[in-house]
């Protein structure tokens, strides 16, 4: 009996002692747990230290670096802290650390951010003093150039740090003394130093020999950032440069490699006048532009709609207006047509259509307008008189049409299909009446691009590939030859028997009759658009001027004497 009591009375203190609080844990918690505590109370103070509206009552300069002593202060607690808590049990430990997280390093980064902030900040005012100083100097010294570009970089460099400051009100505040003090100091020194390196780079040019269409150009683009300079001394003295500049340009015997004239519009869809030196072209708004490309004259007038394409017939422009998208799965569709006088170039009348306009060919009788969206749609025609839809023809979606100059059919060719359809629609009487495919669907690799020669015998397409146009189908858009090198645009010159393609910033000269290329030229810019009018090639350019990285469009006049293409 007494050894069982015994027994039981060892059992019952050991597990006594297994569930009783260990003495030496419980301190360790209680310490680490007072340290936090102290930690979170520097913390705290450290939040306030930071804080704008804190600062404006405690600091005459509330924007300035924070007692530093108390965030070493806290930054200490925090660490002590951490020591203390890695010893403790997981449970204990993840509740020091989520408190600590909470309550301490929130506020710590808070603050480092801060202090980040207004060392960059100092160091951009740093530059700002050198540029102004510099400024005040001389605007146009090299070293003021060098101490704009100093800021530029600084600004850039360091305003990532400005703009992690926490607290709106706090960040516009650092953001008001240190950065923009720094960008009234560029934006005071940037159309000063700009326009002198566009004169630098002026002057270079017309040592050069630059054509004097370019050279104005850049005179003209220089004179809107001269007026850009709030320094009425400065302006003055760059706009007395430049009217220096501009007199030597126009008095000196400079060559001029080709005419040509810069437009101010980034040109889409471009036709040209049958006997008047003019262009209508579609530009980057919803403007129809009206370039008399003797003169530089330009008229425009806005549709209310985005404009698509735009065809000439008669004294008129018809120009295809957008109401959505171009989609293959949009079916419900709908459009407009606006059709412009041009002698007097006002908008004579606007219709609704029931199709997506896409592209447009017309006739004495009728307007023709493929359909941009749904699959497998249709060319539909709308009397001219009535503006009232009379017929239409099977296509597929995003078809270009071409109009024979018999007016007797329109051939299209599809844009998204493998391998291209070329189809003729043939018209009577003004109205469009079932047509047929050519025999040579996917025998021969054919671009999007497709013309007709004013003689209405050859179907020229942008692969190289030409094929015949005739009244008979067995003959109609059969093959006949390829020529050596394909092509974006054509214009034909068949009183002297040649015409002319181009590739980029190539033009190439073949004869009609042989279908042979006879030459080709290099000309300065990337072609968009060439026609062939009175001895002349008018060519629509992208340039790439000295005086801008941007693109920028011209209109250039070339003589042209067969297969003799020179410069005005």
């Amino acid at each position: 009996m007494n050894k069982w009591y015994l027994f039981v009375s060892v059992s019952i203190l050991i597990l006594g002692f297994m569930i009783m609080p260990s003495t030496g844990k419980a301190s360790s918690f209680s310490e680490a747990e007072k340290l936090v505590q102290k930690a979170e109370n520097a913390a705290s103070m450290l939040k306030w230290e930071i804080s704008l509206e804190y600062r404006k009552l405690k600091y005459a300069d509330p924007i300035t670096s924070p007692n530093m002593k108390l965030y070493n202060d806290t930054k200490r607690a925090k660490q002590l802290a951490d020591e203390a808590t890695k010893n403790l049990s997981t449970q204990e430990k993840n509740i020091l650390s989520a408190r600590l997280a909470s309550n301490v390093d929130i506020h710590l980064t808070r603050s480092m951010a801060y202090i980040d902030a207004i060392q960059s900040g100092k160091k951009i005012l740093v530059k700002t003093d050198a540029l102004n100083s510099s400024y005040k100097l001389d605007p146009f010294s090299a070293a003021t150039e060098k101490a704009y570009h100093y800021l530029s970089s600084e600004i850039r460099k360091q305003a990532i740090l400005l703009y992690r400051v926490y607290g709106k009100s706090t960040r516009d505040a650092i953001l008001d003394k240190y950065k923009s003090p720094g960008e009234k100091a560029r934006q005071s020194a940037i159309h000063v130093i700009s326009s002198k390196l566009e004169m630098e780079k002026l002057q270079q040019a017309i040592a050069n020999g630059i054509a004097k269409e370019e050279l104005l150009f850049s005179v003209q683009q220089i004179e809107v950032n001269i007026r850009k300079v709030e320094d009425e001394k400065a302006r003055a003295l760059l706009q007395t440069q430049l009217d220096e500049a501009k007199k030597s340009i126009l008095e000196k015997d400079m060559p001029v490699k080709d005419e040509f004239f810069f437009l101010s519009d980034l040109v889409r869809e471009v036709v040209i006048h049958p006997s008047q030196p003019i262009i209508y072209a579609l530009n980057e708004k919803k403007d129809v532009l009206a370039i008399n490309f003797e003169t530089g004259e330009t008229k425009r007038l806005s549709m209310n709609l985005e404009t698509q394409t735009i065809y000439y017939q008669n004294n008129e422009l018809y120009v295809g207006l957008l109401k959505g998208i171009h989609s293959p799965f949009r079916y419900d569709q709908e459009g407009a047509i606006a059709i412009i006088d041009t002698n007097s170039f006002t908008l004579a009348e606007q219709f609704d259509t029931n199709i997506d306009p896409f592209d447009i060919v017309a006739d004495d009788k009728s307007i023709y307008v493929s359909s941009g969206s749904g699959q497998w749609t249709t060319i539909q025609g709308y009397s001219r008189e009535t503006l009232l839809e009379t017929s239409e023809g099977h296509v597929y979606s995003e078809s270009y049409i071409e109009m024979h100059p018999s007016f007797e059919r329109i051939y299209s060719i599809d844009t998204t299909l493998s391998p291209r359809i070329v189809k003729t629609h043939l018209v009577v009487d003004g109205k469009l009446t079932p047509g047929y495919d050519t025999a040579y669907q996917g025998n021969y690799r054919l671009q999007k691009n497709m013309s007709i020669s004013p003689d209405g015998k050859y179907i020229f397409n942008g692969s190289g590939v030409i094929m015949a146009s005739s009244d008979h189908s067995q003959i109609n858009m059969k093959y006949l030859t390829k020529l050596p090198t394909s092509f974006e645009q054509i214009t034909y010159n068949l009183n002297e028997g040649f015409f002319y393609t181009s590739n980029k910033n190539n033009l190439e000269v073949y004869n009609y009759a042989t279908m042979e290329k006879v030459t080709s030229h290099a000309l300065s810019g990337n072609i968009q658009h060439i026609f062939y009018q009175d001895g002349k090639l008018i060519v629509v350019t992208i340039e790439e001027l000295y005086s801008t990285k941007l693109p920028t469009y011209a209109i250039k006049m070339y003589k042209v004497e067969g297969s003799k293409v020179t410069e005005l």
